[in-house]
């Protein structure tokens, strides 16, 4: 005859079933970096809202030249600005001007994981390699991934290649699905861009994305992009993604000079230069009168303003022209240099440039 078990549960005391610190939000909080203006200090709390409080995956899609790199060097460059406590990982190195960046992420910092996928995969049958490729890719997100992408921001111009429906078994699809399934448990913000949502896989990907973000080009003024960042849904029935509500709006002018970029300096490069307009000529004699000393573009923008009668529109105009090789012209002039968003990747898309500026080492 058998004898039945008997489970016998312990009875905790009531002040032992509950935690007693604070909330995870509570923990995390807001931490902005020091000496931001109050206006910063809005966009700040602003995208922080926005992004769930950073964390979650952000798709960037929009066809060439429509401004994805603009909106994802100017994204997280930004939020790491902004929130220091966040590291910067990247997938493909900035220009000088960027400045600190937390490291890399890309095949080859993840070739012995990837090395231990394909391992794993040898003499799998074809309907156990995801399983087993997966497995390895978890155990990785749980361990070194964990170290690596803890509380950071992660920015991935090849991100429409990792994740690609086309190639289902690349071992970094099978990374970056892992990475999504955790991605509220590392608090990791990704921004990824591709062309299109229909180019990513539907099983590791579009399943998970959070938010998209619809690029495009102002065409009566080349600098400028616009961006809608909307709630993003997939449909897994009909394959699509869906966005959600009402998009937050976003314009970004790469071409404008930027004084927390490097030093802030706008530098004459061709000094023996002769000017073509009127506008060239008092901005450049601005520019290069020592006793004045202006060589910043808010500085230059109030001088012309109050001395002159060029407004802040004519000014900017003019510094772009003398700085950039803008669609529509024969050549560009580059005869001044000054750091702004163009400057800190480099993109086939965006006006050709020339530049030498460089951000500051930090020296705390």
């Amino acid at each position: 005859m058998e004898t039945a078990s008997v489970v016998t549960a312990s009875v905790t005391r009531r002040e032992d079933l509950f935690v007693e610190s604070s909330g995870y939000d509570d923990v995390i909080g807001i931490r902005l970096a020091k000496g931001l203006t109050e206006q910063e200090i809005e966009r700040a709390k602003s995208l922080y809202r926005l992004f769930n409080g950073l964390w979650g995956l952000c798709l960037v899609v929009g066809d060439p030249g429509a401004g994805k790199d603009v909106f994802g060097n100017y994204t997280s460059h930004t939020l790491h600005r902004y929130f220091p406590s966040k590291p910067l990982l990247r997938d493909e190195r900035p220009l000088p001007l960027h400045g600190e960046y937390t490291g890399l992420f890309d095949d080859d910092v993840l070739r012995e994981d990837i090395a231990r996928m394909k391992k794993a995969a040898v003499g799998v049958s074809a309907t156990g390699i995801d399983a087993a490729m997966e497995g390895v890719a978890d155990s990785w997100v749980e361990g070194d991934g964990t170290v690596l992408l803890q509380d950071s921001i992660l920015y991935l111009t090849e991100y429409w290649n990792y994740c690609s429906r086309r190639n289902p078994h690349n071992p970094m699809n099978k990374t970056m699905g892992a990475i999504h399934k955790m991605k509220r448990h590392l608090n990791v913000l990704i921004i990824g861009t591709a062309q299109m949502a229909s180019e990513l896989d539907r099983k590791t990907c579009l399943p998970w994305v959070d938010w998209v973000t619809y690029c495009s080009h102002q065409r009566s003024n080349p600098t400028v992009f616009h961006y809608r960042i909307y709630k993003a849904h997939y449909d897994r029935r009909l394959d699509i993604l869906l966005a959600v509500g009402d998009p937050f709006r976003l314009t970004v002018d790469a071409g404008r000079p930027r004084s927390f970029l490097g030093d802030g300096k706008i530098v004459v490069r061709r000094p023996t230069y002769e000017p073509e307009t009127e506008e060239e000529r008092v901005v450049l004699a601005v520019l290069k009168d020592e006793n004045l000393g202006i060589d910043q573009y808010d500085s230059l923008v109030d001088y012309l303003e109050t001395e002159g009668d060029m407004s802040e529109w004519e000014t900017l105009r003019t510094l772009k022209q003398l700085s950039l090789w803008l669609p529509g012209e024969s050549a560009g002039k580059f005869v001044i240099d000054y750091p702004c968003w163009f400057r800190v990747f480099d993109s086939r898309s965006s006006p050709r440039i020339r530049t030498t500026l460089k951000a500051p080492k930090d020296t705390d």
